[in-house]
């Protein structure tokens, strides 16, 4: 009987507790541009010591929710490069503030809270934030600022070849990473065979990293999450950007349709290459290349509670071929050649000869999103969003050969196509709910309905004589068919605190994918933990276990438009991760950040090309050239950086492996080997300074031991059965190359001068500044040493050559603000 009237004078003090309670709630905003701010602070301190109560953070709409006892607080709002925001308050009942903060022209530190999702003082381990501050400041490759290549130099994250955005975290492939735009995922992000991602910076506000451990909300990818949000648009005045550089142009405008209600935000973005088509046509270049990104959103405000999100995204490469060439002639009276004209285009001469190839290819994402933001009181918000996301590549070949010799007429065509795409339709629910200060509650679910092509392809071949038709075919050469696929996705998980010193959030993700009548279920936990030791020094450990249902099949290094993007099936199983990590963290203040991270990953059902086949045309299917196996990741990473003052950057450094197996022998006989792009060694050191409002300068290093590549070790002659010798390669295991290491120093200066109506920028920069010749292919070529004076053989072998793609390129960017 005492123990019940214990537990119900417990309860009932708890109520007590809570009636004591009230929730301050509104959105953080910039008061010049009325743009929301992402993962600001806001915290309440001890009226005589200044000591932290309690604090919270805005989400990604920029709302927060805060509760407190009754009484008196000083309420303090904060965001890195803002000036802080004070007041005193007597709060008696639940109240909403809106707060407007003003930006500060040096960064200044933001104000820590326990709820901020990424950083040091984060209950995640591996979570990183890259404000839009720090993508403005990272050198430029042909002028172009890069969302992807600025992740590059954070510990754990590499990139592909020399100059490329391809991004690879701890032992991942390109395909492990779940690349978010305002919440849907990308499949196709870079431009430019890989030298450039889609991403244009100005539509860009904030992106954050998450490589360690994963909020239970994010599923489909084992590697890493990498979340990029954009910009609302201004709701105060209309403001624009035109920028100018070696090898694209990009726009952006944004402003308010309705002040303080509507506003929109559009930026665009080309390689300028497509004006050129006439003049290199001129000049009888039969080849072009250009891409294009469009960004637009409107974002409108109905109340303090509902807001509607409208967005989209439109992203296409264009490869063109033109060839048109041959020659024409006539007889004279004796039967003689007279007249001979080449690159002949007409249709009167006795003789024609004409070939003519065309090729056009054409790839890219379109995505389209509606969202709903709604708050449900002061301690409730809701995001609804719902989504179509596009992705094709095709692929058209003509090829024509004319003949005309006096009454014999003949011609010849043939066309190849080659086409794959994704179709997505996405409806999610997302719900953040403040029970207490304590506790900050995310749940959701969502639906996905998946339309994959994987490889279509046909051959038509026509030959005709005169007017007769000789051969008219179509072949179909291959079809992946059309795979439905349905994915469905519940998630809960609670990031809460237990006094100062202990933070907690844990998480499950539950996941079912069902296609060609088979379901697969995943059951993910996620855990991760912070202990915070004092003096700003802090421990955290996490596990997460991953899993993913499709996958990027890529037969060479590089961003190639016909890699395929394939689902799981009734056969190939989703792919699973189970990581851990442990890590220390320093806050030693005045923005300096220390901290060393160790992780080790296992991996299953991961797919590779069985030895000997690649993503080709032929009539095999996919699922047949590809093998499931195991792989395992482990590592260590070192970061130092510092955030604020006029000096800013970070020094990081990995160290780590990554190996596969795949134990039914298809691949290197069962054996483990080296995955292509384990690399031991990583160091990168990214400096900025600046010297006053017109002038400041940065900096990158990067050094790195090189990945691996597979290279025939000897050639032997083989006879076969016809008797006839011919030579074949010797290849000892996969991944037997090491290649030498790499490393580039990557300088850039802005001049700004801010005039009546807007500012001016003028970027130089270098890339490869000292000229390194980095082995960012290799190949293989015979190699013979003849003995002195003679030619006499001493030695025959193999010699391995290097390529190097970009050497010191120096570029040039203006940009125009107003």
């Amino acid at each position: 009987m005492k123990k019940i009237v214990a537990v119900v004078l417990c309860a009932l003090a708890s109520l007590a507790a809570m009636a004591q309670k009230v929730t301050v709630s509104g959105y953080i905003s910039d008061a010049a541009s009325g743009e929301m701010l992402i993962s600001a602070g806001v915290i309440s301190e001890d009226a005589t010591s200044g000591r932290i109560i309690t604090g919270a953070v805005s989400n990604n709409y920029g709302f927060y929710t805060l509760s407190l006892a009754k009484g008196r607080h000083t309420l303090v709002w904060s965001f890195l490069g803002y000036a802080d925001r004070r007041e005193e308050l007597d709060l008696t009942r639940d109240t909403v503030i809106n707060v407007r903060l003003e930006p500060s022209a040096q960064l200044q530190e933001a104000v820590v809270t326990a709820r901020k999702e990424a950083g040091l003082n984060s209950t995640n381990t591996g979570a990183l934030e890259v404000p839009q501050t720090v993508l403005e400041s990272m050198p430029a490759l042909f002028g172009e600022k890069d969302v992807l290549k600025s992740l590059q130099f954070l510990p754990g994250v590499q990139g592909g070849s020399t100059g490329s955005s391809g991004i690879y975290v701890r032992g991942g492939g390109p395909d492990e990473n779940l690349i978010l735009l305002d919440d849907i995922p990308l499949y196709g992000v870079n431009h430019m065979f890989g030298i450039f991602s889609v991403f244009t910076p100005e539509a860009v506000k904030k992106v954050t990293l998450f490589k360690g451990s994963f909020p239970a909300r994010y599923g489909g990818r084992l590697s890493s999450v990498i979340d990029v949000r954009t910009n609302d648009g201004n709701m105060k005045e209309f403001h624009g950007l035109v920028s100018v550089g070696m090898l694209s142009d990009r726009v952006h405008l944004e402003g308010p349709i309705i002040k303080d209600k509507t506003a929109f935000s559009v930026s665009g973005r080309v390689l300028h290459s497509f004006l050129f088509t006439p003049v290199l046509r001129a000049f009888n270049v039969p080849a072009n290349y250009y891409f294009y990104d469009l960004n637009g959103k409107i974002t409108h405000k109905f109340s303090n509670e509902d807001r509607l999100i409208a967005s989209v995204y439109h992203g296409r490469d264009r490869f063109l071929v033109r060839y048109d060439d041959g020659y024409g002639y006539d007889y004279d009276a004796e039967g003689h050649s007279i007249n001979w004209q080449e690159n002949y285009k007409g249709n009167d001469a006795d003789v024609i000869r004409r070939e003519k190839t065309n090729i056009n290819m054409d790839w890219g994402n379109t995505v389209a999103s509606l969202r709903w933001a709604h708050a449900f009181g002061s301690k409730l918000f809701a995001n609804t969003t719902l989504a179509y996301n596009h992705y094709e590549m095709d692929v058209d070949l003509t090829y024509i050969d004319y003949m005309k010799d006096k009454e014999i007429e003949n011609q010849e065509k043939m066309g190849v196509t080659y086409d794959s795409g994704i179709n997505d339709i996405d409806f999610k629910v997302d719900f953040d709910y403040n029970p207490t200060p304590e506790h900050l509650i995310k749940f959701g679910a969502e639906y996905m309905h998946h339309d994959f092509r994987p490889q279509t392809a046909t051959l038509s071949e026509k030959e005709t004589t005169g007017k007769e038709v000789i051969i008219d075919t179509t072949m179909n050469m291959a079809s992946g068919g059309k795979l439905i696929g349905h994915e469905a996705t519940l998630y809960i998980e609670d990031d809460f605190v237990i006094g100062q010193r202990l933070s907690f959030n844990p998480g499950l993700h539950i996941g079912l994918f069902h296609t060609q009548g088979k379901t697969y279920a995943s059951v993910q936990p996620r855990f991760s933990g912070r202990v915070d030791i004092g003096a700003g020094v802090s421990v955290k450990a996490s596990y997460a276990r991953m899993s993913q249902y499709v996958h990027l099949l890529a037969s060479t290094d590089i961003s190639l438009p016909t890699d395929l993007w394939v689902p799981i099936t009734k056969d190939i199983k989703p792919e699973t991760a189970d990581q851990f990590s442990l890590g220390t963290y320093w806050d030693a203040g005045r923005g300096w950040e220390f901290s060393l991270e160790g992780y080790y990953k296992n991996m299953h059902n991961i797919l590779e090309y069985k030895d000997g086949m690649s993503v080709l045309i032929t009539s095999t299917g996919w699922e047949s050239k590809v093998s499931m196996g195991q792989g395992r990741a482990y590592g260590m990473e070192l970061f130092i950086q510092k955030k604020t003052g006029n000096t800013t950057g970070w020094l990081g450094y990995t160290l780590a492996k990554s190996e596969r197996r795949f134990p039914d022998g298809s691949i290197n006989r069962g054996e483990w080997f080296p995955f292509k792009y384990d690399r031991r060694h990583d160091v990168s050191l990214v400096v900025n300074h600046k010297f006053s409002d017109r002038i400041d300068v940065s900096g990158s290093w990067k050094f790195f031991t090189g990945g691996v590549t597979t290279l025939t070790t000897r050639e032997f002659a083989v006879v076969d059965i016809n008797d006839r010798q011919h030579t074949s390669d010797y290849v000892s295991s996969r991944g037997n190359y090491r290649l030498p290491p790499s490393h580039n120093l990557c300088l850039g200066i802005n001049f700004h001068r801010q005039k009546r109506h807007g500012e001016r920028v003028w970027n130089i920069s270098v890339y490869n500044a000292y000229n390194h010749m980095n082995p960012d292919f290799v190949y293989k070529e015979g190699a013979t040493e003849f003995e002195p004076g003679t030619y006499n053989v001493k030695r025959e072998g193999i010699e391995v050559k290097k390529i190097t793609v970009l050497p010191v390129l120096p570029s040039f960017s203006y940009t125009r603000k107003f």
